[in-house]
């Protein structure tokens, strides 16, 4: 592994980070792309541009949240055409790491030789190459190509079954794999983040934002759901066994939610289930007829 870039890190947060903390919301006032990183002449861009260019970025020192960040993503908000960077370089860390590590990422790897904290974003750890260092590659594309994942996770020709009870945010983001993620356990925010297609299946709750900008696929949750479910969904369907929260459907462009309780924000509104929906959700959760008369759906 040739490495093209080399930093010194002192914790700091947002380190390869493909939208500079968002910065299409806050234009600088949160993270200045182009201002040196500590006492590093290297900028945040820096590190983006040589990611981007398939070259391999080194990092010595423990680094804060958020490493990652939508990793490998030609992102539609900085000009690009919101698809995966093929040949992303890869991130390589001599030290430990913060929470949420490669949310929404895509494409690349990232090798880290300390500790993780959690949540974890949309990564799963495989076989390393590198000897001392863990290798951490996106959930994405482990549906999309079918890489080998550790136990005790489990690939098979259907898809991939997380069993390691780690939290994770942003599961499945722009997933178009026709193959089903099943989670054993709680997620955090934003699971199904602009999918598109394929089943994610939460054998637990999820956090706010569950269906966030979904553009189609099916998302269960066999919990609860948090604030803000299906919020700007543009598509797919999402069955939640509990209460999918308030304020959800927000901004909603075109999709169904499923649930047993749920408040959602106008011009969407909760309907009495049709023809064969409540078949559809007693087959989909699993739960009797009787019992699937007794859901909502809330939609346009």
């Amino acid at each position: 592994m040739a490495v093209s870039l080399e930093i010194e890190a002192e914790g700091e947060s947002c380190l390869c980070d493909f939208t500079f903390d968002f910065y299409w919301q806050h234009e600088g006032s949160r993270l200045d792309p182009d201002v040196g990183i500590g006492t590093n002449s290297a900028t945040f861009r820096d590190l983006v541009n040589t990611l981007q260019s398939g070259e391999d970025v080194l990092i010595r020192g423990d680094v804060g949240g958020r490493l990652g960040s939508s990793l490998g993503v030609n992102l539609v908000k900085l000009g690009g055409s919101g698809g995966p960077i093929n040949g992303t370089g890869s991130v390589v860390v001599d030290g430990n790491v913060g929470p949420r590590l490669g949310i929404s990422m895509l494409q690349g790897a990232i090798y880290i030789s300390g500790k993780v904290k959690t949540p974890l974003g949309n990564v799963i750890e495989m076989e390393s190459d590198r000897t001392g260092y863990r290798k951490y590659v996106s959930i994405t594309e482990v549906l999309e190509k079918g890489l080998p994942v550790l136990d005790p996770n489990l690939l098979d020709e259907k898809g991939l079954e997380i069993k390691d009870g780690l939290v994770r945010e942003t599961l499945a983001a722009r997933s178009s794999a026709e193959r089903i993620l099943l989670v054993r356990g709680d997620a955090g925010m934003s699971a199904g983040i602009l999918m598109r297609s394929g089943i994610l299946d939460i054998d637990g709750d999820a956090g706010r934002n569950t269906g966030v900008l979904m553009r189609g696929g099916r998302l269960i949750v066999r919990g609860k759901c948090d604030d803000f479910t299906a919020a700007e969904m543009k598509g797919g369907e999402i069955f939640v066994e509990g209460n999918a929260g308030s304020f959800i459907c927000a901004q909603m462009k075109g999709g169904r939610v499923y649930a047993r309780e749920g408040k959602a924000i106008p011009p969407a509104k909760m309907q009495t289930l049709k023809g064969d929906e409540a078949s559809q959700v007693a087959r989909t959760l699993e739960i009797n007829n009787l019992q699937a008369m007794m859901y909502k759906k809330f939609c346009l």
